[in-house]
């Protein structure tokens, strides 16, 4: 077996400044976009997510090529955008929900090629694994909030409370996905 002398270590990702960078960015993106008023989340997204893969020491290709990101974010931005519009009336399927949740994790699986473009020591499934993962917690708590909940929360304690809340969780999965697809090419 080719296993590493030790397991990757991902306890060590939150002493990690890139990490935490790509764990709030998205979140700050989120509310500027809604402070702004004129949506432009997906752009803010990614450069916030530029930023905090700017900085992480195991990058060494340029990244231009998380400029690929950004289309496949507007693509999906647009779909989960008119999902949006109508999952917010009040006549709306549950089926929208792993609808729009899944089309996004899923998209960013995609990236995974991108990853290994820019980080030399990429292990390809991981970054996979944690978006499914964070597509899976969004999924579960909304449904089950929805579900379990006898009362109806307002839409202003979603938009503002629960969604970056949830959105902190996904990014630190994700940021977990990253940081132990780049400890080593080998191992596990």
């Amino acid at each position: 077996m080719n296993l590493p002398p030790q397991a990757p270590d991902i306890r060590s990702a939150f002493r990690k400044k890139w990490f935490w960078l790509w764990v709030l960015l998205p979140i700050g993106a989120y509310y500027a976009s809604w402070l702004l008023m004129i949506l432009p989340f997906p752009l803010f997204l990614v450069i916030g997510q530029w930023l905090a893969l700017q900085s992480s020491p195991n990058k060494q290709k340029p990244m231009t090529l998380w400029l690929l990101n950004l289309g496949t974010l507007l693509i999906t931005g647009l779909i989960i955008t008119l999902m949006a519009d109508r999952m917010w009336t009040n006549n709306y399927d549950d089926y929208l929900i792993f609808f729009l949740f899944g089309t996004y994790y899923l998209v960013q699986c995609f990236n995974e090629w991108i990853f290994f473009q820019l980080f030399p020591a990429w292990r390809f499934g991981y970054w996979s694994a944690a978006n499914l993962i964070a597509a899976v917690v969004w999924i579960v708590v909304l449904m089950g909030g929805k579900h379990a909940l006898p009362f109806t929360v307002k839409q202003e304690y979603v938009l503002w409370f629960i969604i970056p809340m949830l959105g902190i969780i996904s990014n630190a999965i994700t940021g977990l996905g990253i940081h132990l697809a780049t400890q080593t090419r080998y191992g596990l």
